[in-house]
Protein backbone atom coordinates (compact mmCIF):
# COMPACT_ATOMS: atom_id res chain seq x y z
CA UNK A 1 0.00 0.00 0.00
CA UNK A 2 2.48 2.12 0.79
CA UNK A 3 4.61 1.65 -2.88
CA UNK A 4 1.06 2.34 -4.42
CA UNK A 5 0.18 5.55 -2.59
CA UNK A 6 3.98 6.91 -3.28
CA UNK A 7 3.77 5.89 -7.27
CA UNK A 8 0.18 7.63 -7.05
CA UNK A 9 1.45 10.92 -5.45
CA UNK A 10 4.70 11.12 -6.63
CA UNK A 11 4.40 14.51 -7.89
CA UNK A 12 3.62 16.01 -4.49
CA UNK A 13 5.66 14.02 -2.61
CA UNK A 14 8.49 15.01 -4.81
CA UNK A 15 7.61 19.11 -4.91
CA UNK A 16 7.53 18.95 -0.77
CA UNK A 17 3.10 18.83 -0.77
CA UNK A 18 2.54 15.74 0.39
CA UNK A 19 4.38 13.56 3.17
CA UNK A 20 4.02 9.60 3.59
CA UNK A 21 4.62 8.11 6.94
CA UNK A 22 4.68 4.61 7.74
CA UNK A 23 4.06 4.54 11.68
CA UNK A 24 2.01 3.04 14.30
CA UNK A 25 -0.53 5.43 15.72
CA UNK A 26 -0.55 3.35 19.21
CA UNK A 27 3.24 4.08 19.52
CA UNK A 28 2.35 7.82 18.85
CA UNK A 29 1.85 10.66 16.64
CA UNK A 30 3.63 12.54 14.48
CA UNK A 31 4.66 15.67 15.23
CA UNK A 32 2.99 18.41 12.95
CA UNK A 33 0.58 21.18 13.16
CA UNK A 34 -1.92 21.05 10.55
CA UNK A 35 -4.67 23.00 9.43
CA UNK A 36 -6.33 19.15 8.39
CA UNK A 37 -6.28 16.31 9.56
CA UNK A 38 -7.99 12.91 7.86
CA UNK A 39 -8.35 9.43 9.61
CA UNK A 40 -10.53 7.81 7.24
CA UNK A 41 -11.50 4.23 7.80
CA UNK A 42 -8.73 3.92 10.16
CA UNK A 43 -9.01 4.32 13.75
CA UNK A 44 -11.63 1.51 13.82
CA UNK A 45 -8.56 -0.93 13.16
CA UNK A 46 -7.07 0.29 16.64
CA UNK A 47 -7.32 -1.39 19.92
CA UNK A 48 -10.13 0.62 21.68
CA UNK A 49 -7.47 1.52 24.83
CA UNK A 50 -5.46 3.80 22.54
CA UNK A 51 -8.39 5.50 20.89
CA UNK A 52 -8.65 8.41 22.78
CA UNK A 53 -5.18 9.42 23.05
CA UNK A 54 -4.79 9.04 19.57
CA UNK A 55 -7.64 11.32 18.63
CA UNK A 56 -6.41 13.59 21.38
CA UNK A 57 -3.13 13.70 19.69
CA UNK A 58 -4.86 14.80 16.64
CA UNK A 59 -6.43 17.78 18.65
CA UNK A 60 -3.01 18.28 20.30
CA UNK A 61 -1.70 18.30 16.13
CA UNK A 62 -4.53 20.71 14.88
CA UNK A 63 -3.90 24.69 14.73
CA UNK A 64 -6.59 26.72 16.35
CA UNK A 65 -9.43 26.45 13.91
CA UNK A 66 -8.31 23.16 12.16
CA UNK A 67 -10.53 20.79 11.34
CA UNK A 68 -10.41 16.69 11.70
CA UNK A 69 -12.39 14.41 9.15
CA UNK A 70 -13.33 11.47 10.44
CA UNK A 71 -14.86 8.59 8.56
CA UNK A 72 -15.48 5.14 10.65
CA UNK A 73 -17.77 2.39 10.14
CA UNK A 74 -19.90 2.18 12.50
CA UNK A 75 -22.49 -0.31 14.87
CA UNK A 76 -26.35 0.39 15.16
CA UNK A 77 -27.71 2.03 17.88
CA UNK A 78 -29.55 -1.21 18.63
CA UNK A 79 -28.64 -4.61 18.15
CA UNK A 80 -31.98 -4.85 15.35
CA UNK A 81 -30.50 -1.87 13.99
CA UNK A 82 -27.21 -3.53 13.54
CA UNK A 83 -28.50 -6.29 12.29
CA UNK A 84 -30.33 -5.00 9.92
CA UNK A 85 -27.82 -2.21 8.57
CA UNK A 86 -25.47 -5.33 8.12
CA UNK A 87 -27.73 -7.30 6.05
CA UNK A 88 -28.94 -3.98 3.66
CA UNK A 89 -24.99 -3.93 3.17
CA UNK A 90 -24.54 -7.40 2.59
CA UNK A 91 -27.19 -6.89 -0.15
CA UNK A 92 -25.15 -3.66 -1.89
CA UNK A 93 -22.21 -5.94 -1.91
CA UNK A 94 -24.07 -8.73 -3.88
CA UNK A 95 -25.95 -6.21 -5.82
CA UNK A 96 -22.14 -4.88 -6.79
CA UNK A 97 -21.30 -8.30 -7.88
CA UNK A 98 -19.50 -9.68 -4.75
CA UNK A 99 -20.43 -13.09 -4.41
CA UNK A 100 -21.79 -14.31 -0.98
CA UNK A 101 -18.94 -16.48 -0.17
CA UNK A 102 -16.23 -13.36 -1.16
CA UNK A 103 -18.85 -11.08 1.73
CA UNK A 104 -18.23 -13.94 4.27
CA UNK A 105 -14.62 -13.97 3.63
CA UNK A 106 -13.74 -10.51 3.95
CA UNK A 107 -16.65 -10.59 7.23
CA UNK A 108 -13.93 -13.39 8.63
CA UNK A 109 -10.73 -11.56 7.67
CA UNK A 110 -12.03 -8.45 9.39
CA UNK A 111 -13.35 -10.34 12.57
CA UNK A 112 -11.11 -9.27 15.81
CA UNK A 113 -9.47 -6.68 13.76
CA UNK A 114 -11.91 -4.12 13.28
CA UNK A 115 -13.64 -3.15 15.99
CA UNK A 116 -16.02 -0.70 15.25
CA UNK A 117 -18.20 1.68 18.10
CA UNK A 118 -21.63 3.15 17.90
CA UNK A 119 -22.04 6.38 16.30
CA UNK A 120 -22.69 7.88 19.56
CA UNK A 121 -19.71 6.69 21.66
CA UNK A 122 -17.40 8.27 18.49
CA UNK A 123 -18.61 11.60 19.14
CA UNK A 124 -18.55 11.26 22.66
CA UNK A 125 -14.29 9.94 22.08
CA UNK A 126 -14.27 13.30 19.62
CA UNK A 127 -15.38 16.03 22.69
CA UNK A 128 -13.61 13.73 25.58
CA UNK A 129 -10.30 14.50 23.12
CA UNK A 130 -11.01 18.40 23.10
CA UNK A 131 -13.45 18.79 20.19
CA UNK A 132 -15.78 21.16 21.49
CA UNK A 133 -17.78 21.66 17.50
CA UNK A 134 -18.48 18.06 16.14
CA UNK A 135 -20.85 17.62 13.21
CA UNK A 136 -22.03 14.61 11.20
CA UNK A 137 -21.35 15.39 7.84
CA UNK A 138 -22.30 12.02 6.36
CA UNK A 139 -24.11 8.87 7.55
CA UNK A 140 -25.12 5.53 5.32
CA UNK A 141 -26.16 2.79 6.65
CA UNK A 142 -23.01 1.76 9.07
CA UNK A 143 -20.63 4.01 8.34
CA UNK A 144 -20.86 7.68 9.72
CA UNK A 145 -17.95 10.80 8.73
CA UNK A 146 -18.12 13.65 11.36
CA UNK A 147 -16.24 17.15 11.26
CA UNK A 148 -14.81 18.32 14.15
CA UNK A 149 -13.11 21.43 14.61
CA UNK A 150 -10.56 22.87 17.31
CA UNK A 151 -11.44 25.61 19.03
Amino acid sequence: MLEAVRNRFRLLIDGGVVQILDLDLRQGFPRVSASVILSVLTIQFTPIEHRLRILEDIHAALLPGGAFIFVEKVIGATAALDRDFVALYHEFKRAGGYTSEEIERKRLSLEGVLVPVTARWNEELLKTAGFRHTDCFWRWMNFAGWIAIKS
